[in-house]
């Protein structure tokens, strides 16, 4: 039997089989690139989002940019459109305004103001616009003689419109802030802005409530 020469070794085959199988493993770890995680596949679905929302907050703004540039259009009326278009002159306050009462305890409980915008032609008009009273105690002193202020947005007047029976009004009911005034006549103090026209109008009316005993 011939031996091996000194230095040299040999390998049985199972032995060489073993070491063919770790090199392929090892040449197949070296090729392969890891996938993405979970986390960076949320973060990329959350950058996503992001971007989505942020295209349809663009088309919400152009959508709102150009409803406003045809709002101001609209708004832009040439002396001669005034001619041909329904709209408020002057404002008043109608005889019925005062007091009002809903818990029924003594003495009312704020002041219902019944606004009336009048075009040229005397009619009253059911217009939009912004709605703003100020009751005022006169005989108090001066810096104690506002009792309160109150406004209407235009978004909110058409709710308090009423027209029925030939009666046209719009009905803003003014309750104490606080409590009550120290005197029973009161002066209210209304502007109207009109929407269309940007029209500013004032009326002022005094009115008697009725005070606690």
């Amino acid at each position: 039997m011939r031996l091996p020469a000194s230095g040299s070794r040999v390998w049985s085959r199972p032995c060489a089989l073993l070491l063919a199988q770790c090199a392929a493993a090892l040449t197949a770890i070296g090729c392969w690139t890891p996938g993405p995680t979970n986390l960076e596949r949320k973060l990329q679905l959350a950058q996503e989002e992001i971007d989505r929302q942020k295209d349809q907050l663009a088309a919400q703004q152009t959508t709102i940019d150009t409803l406003h540039r045809q709002v101001e259009q609209i708004r832009a009326l040439k002396p001669e459109d005034l001619h041909i278009i329904f709209y408020p002159e002057k404002l008043e306050i109608d005889s019925l305004s005062g007091g009002y009462d809903v818990d029924g305890k003594p003495g009312d409980d704020g002041v219902v103001v019944y606004l009336k915008p009048v075009d040229a032609q005397g009619d009253v008009v059911k217009v939009a616009g912004e709605i703003r009273i100020q009751l005022y105690d006169l005989a108090a002193p001066p810096a104690e003689n506002l009792i309160g202020e109150y406004v209407v947005p235009v978004a909110q007047a058409r709710e308090l419109w009423y027209g029925k029976l030939l009666t046209y009004h719009y009905t803003v009911k003014c309750p104490w802030p606080q409590r009550p005034p120290r005197n029973p006549e009161i002066t209210i103090r209304a502007t109207f802005i009109d929407y269309l026209t940007q029209r500013v109008m004032t009326a002022q009316r005094t009115c008697t409530v009725k005070l606690p005993s």
